[in-house]
């Protein structure tokens, strides 16, 4: 097995002797420290973080580090999530040493049973069959890299490559967003595309009287939550819906409070209704989050269980980063590359709301 370079500090180099016992450093941080690779400007101890550079200047060996002092300077300043992320998406991450089959999911008849997790004295147990399939999970590159002269990295300050490595970072974010989203929506071969339900016919089973009339690509609350309720009936309660940034804004809309044109907000006019409201959101008390995907199709909300549907699996040894020196045009080049695949889990935990019927 393949492990990165601050992986292998960590696990080598035991912080309990030495200089650095009682320092309460990793292997890799102590490693950094002995070596003169600040990750950050420490005034108040003298440490500053060109020493870096100077380091790398002065000692033609620790060059080996610079892709991992660059991402342990990343990692310090810019201590926030990316508003594109993978993590509001996946169930969980882990690590794969080869290839991985995807898996299906097979239910005993429901006749066998009255109901999950109530079991008669005597009756039998419910067993979910769990196989695997012919089929391979498919698993991408992720990465990217950039170059510079010797010069640049002689006179230029460490931290001014911190902003193109935060570019680079979340753009590989997008990257994965966007396969995460395609196989949540279209499916893996295995299991079948997700169901998509129309406003219009939402719309239509509500009773006469209070009938909303549903418009292309906008979100009425009605819809929305006879939609949430008609999946938490079937069983597979939504509690993760993903879309673009279009219907990010509709979310936004639907869930403020307008004033209505007697002055009143729409809180007034539901109380004065008599229906009883809550202060902090008139209109939705459902614990439902929002995650964020430009390659979401347009006017489509899509709605799963976020720690049922899709798992994200990391190659083992697949995080590849390297920097190169040409000597012929004294350039360097730093790349960073991860292999990675996404599986679902349940087939029946994504529902589509198409909002385009009008």
């Amino acid at each position: 097995m393949k492990i990165s370079l601050p992986d292998y500090l960590t696990l080598a180099i035991d912080t309990e002797k030495g200089d650095f016992k009682g320092s309460k450093l990793n292997g890799f941080e102590a490693a950094l420290a002995h070596l003169g690779l600040p990750i950050r400007d420490d005034f108040a101890n003298g440490i500053l973080l060109q020493a870096a550079a100077d380091t790398f200047q002065t000692y033609p060996g620790t060059r080996a580090m610079f892709p991992p002092v660059i991402d342990a300077i990343l990692q310090w300043k810019y201590r926030q999530d990316n508003i594109e992320s993978i993590a509001p998406i996946i169930a969980q991450s882990r690590g794969i040493s080869g290839n991985e089959m995807i898996t299906t999911v097979v239910d005993d008849k429901d006749a066998d049973y009255q109901q999950t997790g109530v079991i008669a004295e005597g009756a039998r147990i419910p067993i979910r069959s769990i196989r695997t399939t012919e089929k391979g999970v498919k698993f991408y590159k992720f990465g990217g890299g950039f170059e510079f002269t010797y010069e640049f990295e002689r006179r230029a300050s460490l931290d001014i490559v911190t902003p193109y490595a935060a570019r680079m970072q979340r753009e590989v974010e997008i990257g994965e967003v966007a396969i995460a989203t395609g196989l949540i929506i279209n499916g893996d071969g295995v299991n079948a595309a997700a169901p998509v339900v129309n406003a219009t016919d939402l719309a239509a089973a509500m009773p006469a009287d209070g009938q909303p009339v549903p418009k292309a690509g906008r979100l009425d609350w009605n819809i929305f939550l006879a939609w949430l309720v008609n999946r938490a009936k079937a069983g597979v309660p939504v509690d993760t819906v993903l879309g673009n940034y279009d219907m990010y804004l509709e979310w936004l809309r639907m869930f403020a409070k307008p004033t209505a044109d007697a002055g009143m907000s729409q809180g007034d006019i539901l109380r004065k209704a008599g229906v009883d409201v809550a202060i902090r959101n008139p209109r939705f008390d459902f614990n439902v989050d929002f995650a964020l995907s430009s390659t979401a199709p347009a006017a489509k909300l899509t709605g799963f269980i976020k720690n049922e549907t899709l798992e994200e699996l990391v190659e083992n040894g697949s995080d590849i980063e390297e920097s190169t020196r040409a000597i012929e045009n004294q350039k360097v080049k730093f790349v960073k590359t991860e292999n990675k695949g996404y599986r679902l889990v349940f087939g029946d935990t994504r529902s589509v709301l198409n909002l385009n019927q009008a």
